[in-house]
């Protein structure tokens, strides 16, 4: 890991992408997903170094780990950006680059 590495940390279910419910979620796998950031990382000289959890606790270390010697880290945090819905309220989902975050509130319709 160096200076050039970019962590790409995907979260909970991510696994199944290409399995669960293809019609609503496409077709493309992680496979698929880690090529296309390969290659958009080699187009401008940077390294992935990809992974994916369905563990919270790890997420947040590998976070921990990205945070000093990396070019940065790219979160989808997949199920960890949504709520169950309500009747009257939804979600919205806030993303925050600089610090690559997400934070979810509620809002009423």
């Amino acid at each position: 890991m160096d200076d050039r590495t970019v962590f790409v940390l995907n979260g909970p279910n991510l696994n199944l992408l290409g399995e669960r419910e293809p019609e609503v979620y496409g077709r493309a796998t992680m496979a698929d997903v880690e090529a296309l950031c390969v290659e958009a990382a080699e187009r401008t000289g940077l390294v992935v170094d990809f992974r994916q959890s369905n563990h919270e606790g790890t997420l947040v270390d590998w976070v921990q780990e990205g945070r000093v010697g990396t070019a940065g880290i790219v979160i989808n945090a997949a199920g960890y950006t949504s709520a169950t819905s309500r009747p009257g309220r939804r979600s919205v989902t806030t993303a925050t680059s600089a610090t690559s975050a997400t934070s979810t509130s509620w809002a009423t319709e």
